[in-house]
């Protein structure tokens, strides 16, 4: 299971959402339709963040090598009502 923040776009301008941490099996992806609260979502967006560090990798600045040793992996997922 993911952990994953599941932020709904109330508003664009000024940027409004109402966020909820909850697991997931899977990481939604951009495009896809997610049923959550019984209403229909459409995925916008999907932010990731993780941590890595340099002794894991042994200090080599490559991105690959870097990406396949990365722990405490975050997932923001920006969600819009489906019309």
């Amino acid at each position: 299971m993911k952990v994953v923040e599941l932020a709904i776009v109330l508003n664009e301008n000024p940027r409004a959402e109402h966020a909820d941490l909850v697991a997931l099996p899977f990481i939604p992806r951009t495009g896809e339709l997610l049923l959550w609260n019984s209403k229909l979502y459409l995925v916008t967006n999907v932010l990731y963040a993780f941590n890595t560090d340099p002794a894991d990798y042994n200090y080599d600045a490559d991105p690959n090598r870097q990406s396949t040793v990365a722990h405490d992996v975050c997932y923001k997922v920006f969600l819009e009502p489906a019309r």
